[in-house]
């Protein structure tokens, strides 16, 4: 187990209308107001990029045939900061999300907590694993009544584990928390699997 010390927060400006240059500019300009107040909130390596952007058609099915009546414009922009104790990491997210939704975002896509540097704790976990590994071998030699000889193969891999997205649209945060809601970091965990043969006699 591992504190987390960077996330990721997608927030989004989604519009619709009927008039297709109508809804992306208006899009566009929700847009640009959410990335300059997050910006504006002047944390520390703080990167914005887009990450997703799509126009869909909203369609009548009722009539023959189906008619365009509309499009959805989804603009969403990736924030990511990294390197941060979990205080500040914690207010910082807290801080992004409700000024997006405060300057125009009206769904937040996702948030990810990680670490950064997760190499030492990779390396840590592989001596522990490889420690139990060698000490499950000596009992079941043990057990069998036969003696562990030597190591003739040794391997390990890391065992992938899903990252836990947290899922908000702006509706229900702005109902359960209007402005910066409590955001609670939590900690990763760090796996591998080691496996090792002996030679016995």
């Amino acid at each position: 187990m591992g504190q987390n010390d960077s996330a990721k927060v997608s927030v989004a400006v989604v519009t619709k209308g009927r008039d297709l240059e109508k809804v992306s500019s208006e899009n566009a300009g929700r847009t640009k107001a959410v990335i300059q107040a997050v910006k504006g909130l002047n944390i520390k390596d703080l990167k914005l990029k887009t990450s997703n952007y799509r126009v869909t058609p909203q369609k009548d099915y009722k009539a023959r045939p189906p008619k365009i009546k509309g499009y959805e414009v989804h603009n969403v922009i990736e924030i990511t900061m990294e390197g941060f104790e979990p205080e500040p990491l914690s207010k910082n997210v807290s801080m992004i999300i409700g000024k997006a939704l405060e300057s125009g975002s009206n769904n937040i896509s996702h948030i990810q907590f990680y670490i950064k540097n997760k190499a030492a704790l990779e390396k840590e976990a592989l001596k522990r694993s490889t420690r139990e590994a060698m000490d499950r071998a000596r009992t079941l030699a043990e057990a069998a009544g036969v003696k562990l000889k030597r190591i003739v193969s040794l391997s390990t891999q890391p065992i992938h584990i899903p990252t836990r997205a947290h899922m908000f649209r702006a509706a229900e945060m702005k109902a359960e928390a209007p402005g910066a809601p409590p955001i609670e970091i939590g900690e990763s965990q760090i796996r591998v699997q080691v496996n090792i043969a002996y030679e016995i006699e």
